[in-house]
């Protein structure tokens, strides 16, 4: 069978399964990816928990320093062979999954699973400042991609089945399902249709369920549920502050995207292999947890203490320069961990630091404090991922409480246009792009994707889009129907086309298409 004839067939496949059997493919990714995530954060939250008892102990106590050198030197020995045998594991996992997604990767599913997990622990554990969030997105994709080799199914099956897993690695991650689904289709997937986001939302919930009953039904950033809104005549404050995250958030990407600079040059400079490089972040993390324990780790507890301890705008600040900086370095080591959890809790010290310099001066109220926490995490990570909707729904369900929806809205658009204006790309793309000249297949087997008809190319006929020769519409679904596409049908919006393209171009098609 010519590879054509075989991208015919897995299109008929898709397109005539039930929706029954797409919840139940998604149910059954959610099954195994919340396993799998939950006791991934649970083994995180238990050693991060001893390694910061360790630091609170250490002062006078020179046999904890030496246990903490030896187990650092144990993991960076850990990293160096994990990391050199697989690189893929290597920082937050996100970019990769977008890879492979838009077919520019093809990650070998257990090789990537198990050693993301077990160096993911270690290093989001040792106290480093990484988030669990992204190592869950891709774990959460392998997952998915385990299940879709296990069921055998078509290409493009396989490639909704991954991003049901990432969803679902989210959603396990910080017990926010609905924000899983936005995540991926806003800054992964790039697409919503009908296939896709139904065996996403039932993974998603299937996975946020079972994390449920590890973790309990509290939301993970639990705040206050009595905040008194700010008066309408005081709305100009919010847009002070989107302003100001913007402007905060470009800032952020300019420097992670750069950090990498560093490291090689600290690993010129000292002849140390880049396999290894985690090195520097554990030497540089020691004096952060014997001075200021508190304030070590992906940063969850920080923005909880910040809604309740009252603390001073220089002391706030310090905490801000302290997190930026280190959180470069953690992340920077290429070590498994994310910047998703980080950059909320930056976010949430920005809100703090403009909130209590309110309070100062009399225009706000303590009780409204944690307003400003809120809104810090929403704009800052709205700027930097440019998911505005994902930031919104996100910290919602993290911190318990849709009354605040208004203000998140206002502060998370404006954060997101000032992030424009300064022509700030998302930071994952911007992070796919520096991995692109490294693992890039020019070439690619042919596949079949999905794609909604786009108010780009709808009322449209085939012949008038102009399509290069290597990209073939094949059939248009509508109401649940499929037709044969030719030069001279018109296309409507609503309705999906799906489309026989190189895996490679996956992302191009995209780009043209929508």
């Amino acid at each position: 069978m010519s590879a054509k004839e075989e991208a015919f067939k897995n299109e008929f496949q898709f397109a005539s399964s039930s929706i029954v059997a797409h919840i139940v493919r998604g149910v059954l990714v959610g099954i195994v990816v919340g396993c799998i995530v939950s006791s991934f954060r649970f083994l995180i939250e238990h050693i991060f928990h001893f390694v910061q008892g360790v630091y609170k102990e250490m002062s006078g106590q020179p046999l904890y320093l030496l246990a903490m050198l030896l187990g650092y030197g144990v993991i960076v020995l850990i990293a160096g062979r994990l990391i050199r045998t697989n690189r893929d594991i290597k920082g937050s996992g996100i970019p990769q999954v977008e890879a492979e997604l838009k077919g520019l990767l093809a990650v070998s599913c257990w090789d990537t699973l198990w050693k993301k997990y077990i160096l993911g622990v270690l290093a989001i554990g040792s106290g480093l400042m990484l988030g669990r969030e992204g190592p869950s997105i891709q774990l959460g994709a392998m997952g998915g991609k385990g299940v879709a080799h296990h069921l055998k199914v078509s290409p493009v099956e396989e490639r909704s089945l991954i991003a049901s897993g990432a969803a679902a690695g989210l959603a396990a991650a910080f017990n926010a399902p609905i924000a899983g689904l936005l995540f991926v289709v806003e800054e992964v997937y790039h697409h919503f249709s009908r296939f896709f986001w139904i065996s996403t939302l039932a993974a998603s919930l299937t996975a946020n369920f079972i994390s449920l009953n590890v973790f309990g039904q509290t939301p993970v950033l639990h705040m206050p549920q009595n905040i008194p809104p700010l008066h309408l005549s005081q709305y100009w404050i919010y847009l002070f502050l989107g302003v100001f995250l913007g402007a905060a958030g470009y800032v952020y990407e300019i420097v992670v995207l750069n950090i990498g600079r560093l490291y090689r040059l600290l690993e010129k400079i000292f002849h140390v292999p880049s396999h290894y490089s985690s090195l520097f972040a554990f030497v540089l993390i020691l004096p952060i947890g014997y001075l200021l324990p508190q304030i070590l780790g992906g940063g969850n507890q920080l923005v909880l203490d910040l809604a309740r301890v009252p603390y001073p705008v220089l002391t706030i600040l310090l905490y801000f320069l302290i997190r930026f900086i280190w959180s470069m370095l953690s992340y920077g080591s290429g070590l498994p961990g994310g910047i998703f959890l980080p950059i909320l809790a930056l976010g949430s010290l920005l809100g703090a630091i403009v909130g209590t310099f309110l309070q100062n001066i009399g225009f706000i109220s303590q009780n409204q404090l944690p307003l400003f926490i809120i809104l810090g995490m929403s704009g800052y990570f709205g700027a930097i991922s440019k998911a505005p909707l994902t930031a919104m729904i996100l910290v919602t369900e993290m911190v318990g409480d849709i009354r605040s929806l208004m203000p998140l809205g206002m502060v998370t658009l404006l954060a997101y246009m000032i992030m424009d204006l300064f022509h700030g790309a998302p930071v994952y793309e911007a992070m796919l792009e520096q991995l692109l000249p490294d693992k890039a297949q020019e070439e690619g087997e042919l596949t079949l994707i999905e794609i909604p008809v786009s108010e780009k190319i709808a009322g449209k006929q085939v012949h008038e889009l102009h399509l290069p020769q290597d990209i073939l519409i094949t059939t248009q679904m509508r109401s649940g129907k499929s037709y044969t596409v030719n030069g001279a049908t018109r296309l409507y919006l609503g309705d999906s086309i799906f489309v026989v393209v190189k895996e490679s171009e996956i992302g191009r098609v995209k780009d043209i298409l929508l």
